[in-house]
């Protein structure tokens, strides 16, 4: 069955507005916070439990494996009774027929049923406008890139991020260089300082997010990067109303790999403010940090993708749904590079002259 959330009032379609932060009823115009409705198409996640543990237990790995393998599965609108067709990790949609809001409750439900999620903050006419802005903060943007005709499709979509909560040990070892120079009149003496160099200390990271779907371009997704988790909330299916959603086809432990990169990554970001007095730097001889086993939940983060269409071109966009934040490269102008290309001419031609004239000035005095 593929379900919606209907209005307690008078049974219609409730859709979330990410711009009220309400649930919402286009028929009686009536509006609920997702506190007040009792009714949820899909269980709550066991309080004693979560997606990183529940993927863990025994069969779950077959079952994770048939749950993505259902391609094309139909499924009956509960509103007007027509097929939906999703393809497999698909697990909200609309109805092709009469657009109410589904969700595939089937496909979200045991090991795929998430912990958290992150509700949209931006609704669609907000994030058009949130677009724009950023474009029009593009030096090279070109001056008739910003314009709605040229919006081909805007989708919002919660996408499947496992977020982990990771501690670790810091234990570095390596040699620091400091080099002093003093000039005696035409003498220059260099005098090379070494230091041995260690660093410890404890590091905890909560809520690192990977996505877990692999048709989403990874890198797109950390350039949107950061999301104020302080806003997520316990897994509640009437913030999805009115979005897509996808489903995860890589498990927490399929991203370990990515993680531990990214981890190495904020640790040489903590660790170099404390060698700035090395000049020279800090070579590291022996590295004994341990990074401890991490806790993994799985959430579902707020994204709108944007399809551009620009000059016969495509463009690609997306857009942190909570925060705002843009990635992705517009079209560079060549109007504007032509423009500022006489423009510097210009000056350097006005500098040339001046000193040219204030050179011959002096040799004719």
């Amino acid at each position: 069955m593929a379900d919606s959330i209907k209005c307690p009032n008078c049974g219609g379609n409730l859709i979330f507005d990410a711009d009220q932060q309400m649930m919402t009823c286009e028929y009686c115009l009536g509006r609920f916070t997702a506190e007040q409705l009792k009714n949820s198409v899909v269980p709550d996640t066991p309080a004693d439990s979560d997606a990183g543990e529940r993927i863990h237990r025994e069969g779950a790995a077959e079952h994770i494996r048939e749950g993505l393998g259902d391609d094309g599965v139909q499924f009956i609108c509960n509103a007007c009774g027509a097929q939906v067709v999703a393809d497999k990790n698909t697990s909200a949609t609309f109805c092709a027929f009469c657009g109410s809001p589904a969700i595939i409750s089937q496909r979200m439900t045991d090991e795929f049923s998430p912990d958290y999620i992150l509700p949209f903050r931006y609704g669609k006419d907000q994030a058009i406008k949130k677009f724009f802005d950023w474009c029009k903060g593009g030096r090279w943007t070109p001056f008739d890139f910003v314009s709605q005709k040229n919006i081909e499709k805007l989708t919002g979509l919660y996408v499947p991020f496992w977020l982990y909560n990771v501690d670790s040990d810091v234990d570095v070892t390596g040699e620091g260089v400091h080099e002093e120079s003093h000039t005696v009149g035409s003498t220059t003496t260099v005098t090379t300082s070494y230091y041995k160099v260690r660093r410890r200390m404890n590091l905890v990271w909560k809520h690192i997010p990977l996505d877990g779907a692999q048709r989403i371009d990874d890198k797109l997704m950390e350039a949107i990067e950061p999301f104020q988790f302080k806003d997520l909330k316990k897994f509640d299916p009437a913030y999805m109303q009115g979005f897509f959603a996808e489903r995860y086809d890589l498990t927490g432990d399929d991203l370990k790999g990515r993680l531990i990169g990214r981890l190495k990554g904020y640790i040489t970001d903590e660790l170099h403010p404390t060698f700035k007095q090395y000049n020279k730097g800090v070579k590291v001889k022996k590295d004994n940090t341990v990074i401890f086993e991490p806790k993994m939940q799985y959430g579902l983060l707020p994204v709108w993708f944007l399809h551009y269409k620009y000059n016969g071109k495509d463009y690609n966009f997306c857009m942190n749904g909570q925060t705002g934040e843009v990635a992705g490269v517009p079209p560079v102008s060549r109007l504007k590079r032509i423009v500022l290309f006489f423009i510097v001419l210009a000056i350097t031609v006005a500098i040339t002259r001046l000193i040219t004239g204030l050179l011959m000035g002096g040799f004719v005095g």
